[in-house]
């Protein structure tokens, strides 16, 4: 046959890759696909979005210098436990207040007081945290979130008007360890976002109310951070639209640069609209664009991420994956299980010395060889079961173009042939690490390698090995799949991120442009309170 007859001319033609022993460490790992996936999308804003109920926890650090924002009521600087946002854009929806802030019912007092110092403020125009006893929590507050689910809503009351507050800069004072809570972590939904925080991490199952537990959430961290970790840990990474951290100490960690008035603008010549129309009548585009700019990293070296050693709730005999959403959730996991993950993650933080800089560090960037083997391949197994190979030889043909590299022509050997395929993407250094995340990966090349070349084989028909291929597609699930074409000038690929988003958005992204985000809801739920008490105005 033709495809014979092209292998075996191209490996002669071709230098193929030294033969290398199988690595001691590959005896297998626990849900391989998805421990890949959660290295390959961390800190990304497109994987995180899509596997949005993070189970894993990485030691991070921020390099000293590194500049962040924060939106506030007030000119001041921020002293104790804040919100930070990596971008400007997302922080400066923040940066308002109420212009008359409603009084507290009599018969409950401070129950509507808005704790300015301790919180962001209530944000007319998108979301934010309106607090106090109540409230100390990130709820919407804006038109465009009105509902939060595709239901048709009750009018709301006319909002209290807004004014300009502050855009805050601040920069790390020195190298800041932290820890990352990988996916939508900071997406207030009853989805399973906040499992990780709330089920895992503080054993808070019962006491949490989701987006009413913010503050509550955040001061249990970081007292967490302060007491069982010594103070080693300095905050908290968490993503929605756009990734932020839990600051758990401004004045010891961060210098303060400037605060700048967050109100209108307008062309020179012109009349900037009042601020009230301003922050009612913003649309979520600039935000968006933003969020979009880091769908494939946060840039920059702003975050340096410890693959070496990281606990994902993946690794363990676990059955996370209970729900018909297909969503993994720690909410049913007995409290043994659970006690041996805490137990890991104390261990992984206890043991870390966070003097040493991971920038300097020689240790293996696991997520740049998932980037290598995603590279590699995502194009080419879309491309064999695209329906375009309808005939054996061309199916065939294009296999060779794609392994001919690993084969000795002079003593064909499967297992050889699969090894050399591996170890194309594996480190020299790996059999040494036998680190988790170095398991998944080389599981997952594996896994890849061994379907191709099964694949090659003209006495399975084609229409079945078509189908083994498409398992395999299903089971690794890259989030790449999902990317659209690149989108015109003036739009972007738009996937739900906390609080936006639809459930089409989630399941087909589409390139849109600004007039096409206004109102798109639901995928998140509801995000309007569960438990309302007659009478008492909860937005302004």
């Amino acid at each position: 046959m033709l495809w014979s007859l092209l292998l075996t001319t191209a490996a002669v033609q071709a230098a193929v890759l030294p033969y290398i022993q199988p690595n001691p460490c590959d005896d297998g790992v626990r849900n391989a696909n998805h421990i890949f996936n959660a290295i390959h999308s961390s800190m990304r804003q497109w994987g995180s979005s899509l596997n949005h109920n993070g189970m894993s926890l990485f030691l991070a650090q921020v390099p000293a210098g590194t500049q962040f924002y924060h939106g506030s009521p007030k000119q001041e600087p921020v002293e104790g436990m804040e919100w930070l946002a990596f971008e400007p854009e997302h922080a400066i929806n923040f940066a308002s207040r109420m212009k008359h802030p409603p009084p507290p019912p009599p018969d409950k007092p401070g129950m509507m007081e808005m704790s300015l110092d301790e919180s962001r403020s209530c944000k007319a125009g998108l979301e934010e945290h309106c607090r106090g006893h109540l409230t100390d929590h990130r709820f919407p507050q804006s038109p465009i979130m009105e509902g939060g689910d595709d239901r048709k809503s009750a009018p709301r009351p006319r909002p209290n008007p807004m004014e300009a507050g502050w855009l805050h800069t601040y920069r790390t004072k020195t190298l800041t360890p932290l820890l990352y809570i990988d996916g939508m972590s900071a997406g207030k939904c009853e989805k399973g976002t906040l499992d990780t925080q709330d089920v895992l991490l503080l054993n808070a199952r019962n006491e949490s109310q989701g987006m009413f537990w913010e503050r509550e959430r955040a001061e249990r961290l970081c007292k967490m951070a302060a007491q069982t970790w010594n103070g080693k840990i300095k905050g908290f990474i968490r993503m929605e639209a756009g990734f932020e951290i839990i600051m758990c100490s401004f004045a010891k960690n961060l210098d303060f640069l400037q605060a700048v008035r967050a109100g209108s603008i307008a062309p020179d010549g012109e009349e900037p609209p009042p601020d009230d129309r301003f922050f009612g009548d913003r649309n979520i585009w600039d935000w968006v664009q933003a969020i979009a700019a880091r769908y494939d990293g946060i840039g920059g070296g702003r975050v340096k991420l410890n693959y070496d050693r990281f606990v994902t709730s993946y690794h363990y005999d676990l059955d996370l994956f209970t729900g018909d959403d297909g969503l993994p959730r720690l909410e049913n996991i007995p409290v043994s299980s659970l006690d041996k993950i805490r137990d890991d993650i104390h261990s992984m933080v206890n043991d870390w010395d966070p003097s040493i800089n991971l920038y300097e560090e020689k240790a293996i960037d696991w997520q740049k060889v998932a980037d290598m083997v995603v590279e590699r391949y995502a194009k080419e197994l879309k491309y064999l079961v695209s329906g375009a190979l309808t005939e054996p030889e061309e199916f065939f043909h294009e296999l060779v173009r794609i392994l001919r590299v690993f084969v000795d022509s002079d003593a064909r050997n499967t297992t050889a042939e699969v090894d050399r395929c591996v170890a194309q993407m594996i480190p020299i250094e790996y059999d040494v690490s036998c680190s988790v995340a170095g398991r998944a990966v080389h599981s997952v090349a594996r896994t890849i390698c061994s379907a191709l070349f099964a694949a090659f084989d003209a006495h399975v028909p084609l229409l079945d090995t078509m189908d083994n291929l498409r398992s395999l597609i299903e089971y690794l699930d890259w989030t790449v799949w999902k990317r659209c074409p690149e989108c015109p000038l003036g739009t972007v690929c738009f996937i739900p991120v906390w609080p936006f988003g639809t459930t089409e958005d989630h399941e087909h992204p589409q390139c849109r442009n600004a007039s096409e985000l206004e109102g798109r809801r639901g995928y998140w739920g509801s995000l309007r309170p569960r438990q309302m008490e007659p009478g008492l105005k909860y937005f302004p």
